[in-house]
């Protein structure tokens, strides 16, 4: 959704109020119209109009609407009478999405203080107001969306305009167990009731979700018994499995009551190796509030804890109930943790999905800074190309292997930094090495590797200091992914044509790390 969304309704409706915040949960820039004109005349817009007469405020309004709609991706609070020009609607409604703030007389009076009121002299004269009102209701009602705001606070109307304007998205994950769904959705503690119904319940979280993401669902899961763990790898292991089997024994969970398992991609993968385990199985549902765990560690069926340093060493295949893409938790996370679920995302283009890898190349500024209604389209992308590739195969038999893109020399980056590096940034660097040796093969045509390169670059972030080319061997070599003591690769002969090789060798990755236009440098190779 690039275009711009614009608040219109009568003076004391809200606009500006709702559209800050709007703006806030968007991640998208906002404009107050009737503040940036004040700025441009220097003075009040009552002042205006007193002086310069309402037809020359009207006609720089009309000025400012013309330049706004040039650009994309606004929150913009229209001045009360600035729908009230046919040709005004016209021109919102051709570059973006309006949505009418609903007020009865009575809301927008009693939201307007006695120094608000003096500044607009229409309010002064009971009856002049009533008739205006009256007047401009049909301009406004010719909108996209009306939303009423009597007896609703700011946060209320905020999440009726996000749940009305980006619906949930149901993406069906088939299996021979049964069909699993996948909500992808902004009201995510609603679907995770539903999903929930009647049952027990308890629900695993780590400290840092438990904080600050837990508040918005307790309202829907007053009576779900809370287990919280500390953040992190280190968290995802048998120590930290045993400590959850022996909670739930103590509070008599049984194999009908059901596990819910709310974070990151920590906390899924653990929470489904243990609802998979404990009393042969119990069920679950999982519930993913960050970017890298909505396009990837939440959908899949894989439930794995680390053993020592070896990454995902201890697992199982099994498949939830339902899997809940919190969207709206995403727009709390920084840079850093959004870049890690994009270069996942990315990964799912190069080899399954050519049209989301372009994505990723012409929104990637947006997307890292968090515009929510592109995030929520990724997602949706992501795990629409994984489904694709899962369904066909569940257990990594054959097609699904292509997924580990950049995963090969990704974990053994991951696992000789001792996860002081998140998994994103080690995937994208171990990317760029199968890239690289996709080129140098001829596999890869230079332009395309060159681009492909770029952007990874820019999702890798800062340099860093990598193994060496030995160092990486010997882990990738205990990896579970290599095959009778050969090394398992993926490939690209092009976008969404991954190939699967055994037969890289040390010289060839050596070149890669360090070899062409200062690669070495850059990658702080040792």
């Amino acid at each position: 959704m690039k275009g711009n969304i614009y608040l219109t309704g009568f003076m004391g409706s809200g606009k500006s109020t709702v559209g800050r915040a709007l703006a806030k949960a968007l991640c998208r820039p906002f404009v107050d119209m009737d503040e940036r004109l004040e700025r441009l005349w220097g003075r009040s817009i009552s002042e205006v109009f007193a002086s310069e007469g309402e037809g020359a405020f009207r006609e720089s309004e009309r000025r400012l609407l013309r330049q706004l709609v040039k650009k994309e991706r606004l929150v913009v609070a229209t001045g009360g009478g600035l729908p009230a020009e046919p040709s005004n609607r016209e021109c919102m409604r051709r570059s973006g999405t309006i949505v009418f703030l609903q007020a009865d007389l009575q809301t927008c009076r009693e939201r307007m203080d006695d120094a608000e009121r003096a500044q607009r002299p229409v309010w002064r004269d009971e009856a002049a107001v009533e008739e205006l009102y009256r007047m401009r209701l049909p301009a406004y009602r010719d909108c996209h969306l009306a939303v009423s705001v009597d007896g609703k606070g700011v946060s209320e109307v905020v999440q009726e305009i996000l749940t009305r304007l980006f619906h949930e998205v149901r993406i069906s994950w088939p299996h021979p167990q049964g069909a699993c769904p996948v909500l992808s959705t902004l009201e995510a503690p609603a679907a995770l009731k539903a999903l929930v119904g009647e049952r027990r319940a308890v629900l695993l979280t780590d400290t840092r979700v438990a904080e600050l993401v837990l508040p918005r669902y307790r309202p829907e899961l007053v009576e779900v018994d809370l287990l919280t763990i500390p953040p992190g790898e280190g968290s995802k292991s048998l120590r930290c499995a045993k400590r959850i089997y022996q909670q739930l024994f103590n509070r008599r969970i049984e194999r009908e009551d059901l596990l819910i398992a709310l974070g990151g991609g920590m906390v899924t993968d653990l929470g489904a190796f243990v609802a998979s385990t404990y009393k042969r199985g119990i069920p679950f549902v999982l519930v993913s509030t960050t970017l890298l765990g909505c396009v990837d560690a939440s959908v899949g069926g894989k439930a794995a804890l680390n053993l020592g340093k070896a990454k995902n060493m201890i697992g199982a295949f099994t498949l939830p109930e339902g899997v809940v893409l919190d969207v709206q938790a995403l727009g709390s996370l920084p840079r850093s943790r959004l870049r890690d679920g994009i270069v996942e995302a990315y990964k799912m283009g190069l080899v399954v999905s050519p049209p989301l890898s372009r994505f990723v190349e012409e929104e990637l500024r947006s997307l890292l800074e968090g515009d929510l209604p592109l995030l929520k389209q990724l997602v949706e992308w992501g795990v629409e190309a994984k489904v694709k590739v899962v369904s066909r195969d569940f257990r990594e038999k054959g097609l699904r292997r292509i997924l580990n893109f950049g995963h090969t020399l990704g974990h053994a980056i991951e696992t000789w930094k001792g996860f002081r590096i998140s998994h994103g940034s080690a995937v994208a660097w171990g990317m760029m090495a199968a890239v690289r040796i996709s080129e140098e093969r001829g596999l890869l045509p230079r332009q395309e590797a060159r681009r492909i390169l770029s952007t990874l670059q820019g999702l890798a972030g800062r340099p860093i200091r990598l193994p060496s080319v030995g160092e990486a061997w010997e882990l990738m070599a205990h990896d579970k992914k290599s095959r009778s003591g050969r090394i398992v690769f993926v490939l690209l002969e092009g976008r969404g044509r991954p190939v699967v090789v055994d037969d890289v060798s040390r010289e060839e990755l050596k070149s890669a790390l360090t070899g062409g236009e200062g690669w070495g440098a850059s990658w702080g190779v040792t």
